[in-house]
């Protein structure tokens, strides 16, 4: 049995659930706190050197059984997800939800609860694991599931490693075959908030047969360009517009493949050169790697599209941003998109702390969810997911405003019955 491995004085690279067993118990008497991670770290430019001890789990990434008779497939917490799911493709059979990257790992995204455009259809990550293995503060490996200890296994799920560290999971599948999957996109699109909003509303309470469902809004702060000595500024590269995009099965034709695949080496090219477009003078380029996933094509498989985000957005949206997420209840969807919304929107217009707000929302339909609701003294009825995304001027939140944002945010959600969702992993 190998021995955790340590690349530095403060990460751990352990292989296997012994490994971590060890790792835990040697660090109780010489750190205060393990940091779990189950990949690499990402940098948003924002986060603060990490000085606590941390266990990464990237080096448990094995797919460890597929139960083709029950439709499970057993991983090591630190799979990637994309992983996973490409090697149950050569038996028939897929992941109902992943994340919008390729790089979330199962045991990250089960710390987290784990979303996606398909949480309307088949709800949380959460929702579709059968059981866990753990390892516990103390260094104890237990396990847990839906039919045994069905209460610790509640607590874990979620619960961002606090209650233990994930090591292994049983996860459901579904019959799909997700590269001959084909879904044709319906999209609607809007040029002012208010319509936006309703027709996001509408599309979550009722989706229909749509397998995936999202919807994007990108508002920009302009951009001063000054003119000659005593002819003022010119305002350039506002962009207020959004989408709702609902993806139906279909039959693609020959030209129809075609033109999916000249939209997908288009939109990887526009988030490279994106990527590397820094200061004013990219900003018109990154508006449009934005506009290139609103725009998205019309017939993709339900591969590409679950993983189209990953595609421009993480390399167009590079940089420091303040990003939350939040679990509206539907009866108040309307209510907690326009108040959010005008939070961040009023801080940008009165200090200027940030240029483009965007925000992405879907419905979510979980029994999980409408547990912690209920265990919160909540509504148990159905969600709507709204995050914004907002992107900051250098060294233009300081820690007071900062704190005024967060208030704000924390009063919206305690008035309106709604839960912050916490996806960092």
């Amino acid at each position: 049995m190998s021995t955790p491995q340590s690349v530095a004085a403060e990460e751990y690279l352990p292989r296997d659930t012994a490994d971590v067993v060890r790792t835990v118990r040697d660090s109780r008497t010489r750190v205060e706190s393990l940091t779990i991670r189950g990949g690499e770290p990402i940098d948003d430019g924002l986060s603060l050197p990490d000085q606590r001890t941390v266990v990464s789990l990237r080096r448990m990434n094995s797919v460890l059984d597929i139960n083709l008779g029950k439709r499970t497939v057993r991983v090591q917490a630190g799979a990637k997800l994309s992983d996973i799911d490409r090697r149950l493709g050569a038996h028939g059979l897929g992941l109902p939800i992943v994340g919008d990257h390729r790089d979330i790992t199962a045991g990250g995204f089960a710390s987290v609860g784990g979303v996606s455009t398909a949480s309307h259809k088949y709800g949380m990550f959460i929702d579709r694991i059968v059981d866990l293995e753990y390892v516990d503060p103390d260094g104890r490996i237990g396990t847990c599931g839906r039919a045994h200890h069905s209460e610790r296994f509640h607590r874990i799920l979620g619960a961002g490693g606090r209650a233990g560290i994930i090591t292994a999971l049983t996860l459901d599948t579904v019959d799909i075959d997700k590269d001959h999957t084909w879904l044709t996109t319906e999209a609607d699109r809007f040029l002012d908030f208010d319509s936006f909003v309703e027709h996001a509303y509408a599309e979550t309470v009722r989706p229909g047969n749509a397998v995936l469902q999202v919807g994007r809004w990108v508002d920009t702060a302009p951009l001063k360009v000054s003119r000659p000595v005593g002819t003022g500024h010119v305002q350039l590269g506002t962009v207020r517009f959004g989408q709702w995009s609902s993806l139906y099965p279909t039959t693609p034709t020959r030209s129809l493949r075609a033109r999916r695949e000249v939209g997908t080496r288009t939109r990887k090219s526009l988030g490279v050169i994106a990527s590397a477009a820094g200061g004013r003078a990219g900003t018109p380029v990154r508006n449009a790697a934005a506009g290139a996933l609103m725009f998205a094509p019309k017939v993709l498989t339900l591969r590409d599209a679950e993983y189209l985000a990953d595609t421009v957005i993480s390399s167009s949206e590079r940089g420091p941003a303040y990003r939350v997420a939040v679990f509206a209840p539907l009866s108040r969807y309307t209510s907690v998109f326009y108040r959010l919304h005008d939070l961040f929107a009023g801080h940008r217009e009165r200090t200027g702390c940030f240029t483009v707000i965007s925000a992405m929302t879907y419905g979510v339909r979980s029994k999980q969810l409408r547990a912690e609701a209920a265990a919160h003294g909540l509504p148990a009825e159905d969600h709507g997911l709204i995050t914004f995304t907002c992107r900051l001027r250098p060294t233009a939140l300081p820690s007071e405003l900062l704190r005024d944002i967060v208030s704000g945010i924390d009063e919206i959600c305690q008035s309106e019955q709604a839960l912050r969702y916490d996806s960092a992993e």
